[in-house]
């Protein structure tokens, strides 16, 4: 059996593990499983620090002389939780847990064969294997305590053509409890990349293009043409992924809970207006004054409502990289949505009601909020030949220190970067309606993100965020909820 100061060299150095858990004193193995005379299972604890008894799943591989090390999708170890799932079996932990894997109908047969992938960093794990002659993505879960889902949505979704296709799964039942703890799935690779790819291109090449002078609204329509049919296509996908997912998970939720909603929000927006934001101080102090202002004005439009009509399920954390497109030989795009994270299953798990649609719409526009914002801060900081931090503030309080025609220069493209974002989420998303449900989860999600930053000390992001908060005071432009 594996001693736990063997965990230690392991573990400190795993390019996947989370800050908290390296800051552990020391890990203990709670409990393991042994497919294999060279492999084993393990469910670790962390012991001291500021995750002390979180536990997580290490994978690993023994060799001839007692080495340790953690088990890849480049060997042979790393494929024997892939081969499992592809035929089914429980396995029994030594605590008397098990670990089941569950294979798909329609999974594929064959030997797996590991494939090189470049993951990227990831608090999981991810490799590619090729089986029957396709891709498949084997996703390792490392934390156990968390809540993990998307293997049972992937299943629940499987033939929609929304999600990755299926092929299996394997979970930890743990003794004692009998709590099941997501381990792993196996899915098919789905081709194309995220949306954020190709809208970057389009944003970049139109800086060239960009002179003094020009009119940023006629520019920017003539440069998204290419684009039109891909992002319409993209927006039509979204609300049919929404209307497979609620059928998939059943049962109408009850109304979305809006005054729980405004009492988080409220207690979010008093904790930052205290919190020391190093920003420039009366942006910051209009910012918050429009975020007290929209939450009054959210108040009174809902009034002694407890819920409104809205509530159902959606992806739960949607980011421009997990709606990927593929480009069809009939040059449409085919879409798919990656990396689930809805926050309920059923309509009698707690917190079913308190998600909708229309979180992933406001997701979707806060993302291209971050994105074109970024690429304007960093286009502007090349054209003045100063640090992007000082465009992306200039862009909160007027760059009062630039000279007037260096402050044109910043503001032509800012402006031209905040209508290239509104055109392209009208293509998206078309002209949806300005409800109070959609204004109170923008506001939410504003606030969520703008704590989140000041919590990690990224006043550039803070500023994104209080710039978007500033436009809440400012006529909307379009149809949507404020852009």
């Amino acid at each position: 059996m594996i001693r736990d100061e063997q965990l230690e060299p392991l573990l400190r150095t795993a390019p996947w593990m989370p800050h908290d858990l390296r800051a552990a004193h020391r890990y203990e193995v709670v409990d393991h499983a042994g497919p294999g005379p060279d492999e084993l299972l393990l469910i670790v604890a962390a012991v001291g620090g500021p995750a002390s008894g979180e536990r997580f799943f290490v994978p690993v591989h023994t060799d001839a002389t007692g080495g340790l090390g953690t088990a890849r999708g480049d060997g042979s170890s790393g494929l024997a939780a892939v081969r499992r799932v592809l035929t089914g079996a429980r396995l029994p932990t030594a605590r008397g847990g098990h670990v089941d894997f569950r294979r798909s109908p329609s999974a594929p047969a064959g030997e797996p064969r590991w494939l090189p992938f470049d993951q990227g960093w990831s608090s999981n794990a991810l490799s590619l294997v090729e089986i029957g002659g396709s891709a498949y993505l084997h996703k390792t879960y490392r934390r156990l305590d968390g809540t993990i889902r998307e293997p049972e949505l992937l299943r629940l979704m499987s033939g929609t053509g929304h999600t990755s296709e299926w092929a299996g799964d394997y979970t930890y039942t743990a003794p004692g409890s009998g709590t099941r703890h997501p381990l792993g799935v196996l899915y098919r690779r789905a081709p194309g990349h995220g949306i954020d790819v190709p809208l970057r291109e389009n944003l970049r090449s139109l800086w060239p293009r960009l002179t003094d002078g020009t009119a940023p609204d006629q520019l920017v329509r003539a440069h998204l043409r290419p684009l039109h049919d891909g992002l319409r296509a993209a927006g039509r996908f979204l609300p049919a992924f929404h209307r497979d997912l609620a059928a998939r998970l059943g049962g109408p939720a009850a109304g979305y809970p809006v005054a729980d909603a405004l009492r988080r929000a409220s207690a979010r927006l008093a904790g930052l207006v205290r919190a020391d934001i190093a920003l420039p101080p009366a942006a910051r102090s209009a910012a918050f004054h429009a975020l007290d202002a929209e939450l009054a004005s959210l108040k009174a439009a809902f009034g002694d409502q407890e819920t409104v009509p809205g509530a159902g399920p959606c992806h739960g954390d949607l980011h421009l990289s997990h709606l990927l497109c593929a480009e069809a030989a009939d040059g449409t795009w085919r879409m798919r949505v990656i990396d689930l994270s809805t926050p309920a299953l059923s309509p009698d798990d707690p917190g079913y009601a308190a998600q909708s649609p229309l979180q992933d719409l406001v997701a979707v526009q806060r993302a291209l909020e971050y994105f074109a914002a970024d690429e304007a801060a960093f286009e502007s900081a090349r054209r003045l030949g100063i640090d992007s931090a000082e465009t992306m503030n200039g862009s909160l309080d007027g760059a009062p220190a630039l000279s007037p025609a260096r402050r044109a220069v910043l503001e032509g493209v800012f402006r031209t970067a905040d209508t290239w974002r509104r055109q392209v989420l009208d293509l998206l998303l078309g002209p949806t309606p300005d409800s109070p449900l959609r204004r109170l989860l923008y506001l939410r999600r504003l606030l969520h993100e703008l704590g989140y930053n000041h919590d990690h000390a990224r006043p550039y992001h803070a500023a994104i965020d209080l710039r978007h908060a500033l436009a809440l005071a400012s006529p909307a432009p379009s149809t949507h909820a404020r852009t």
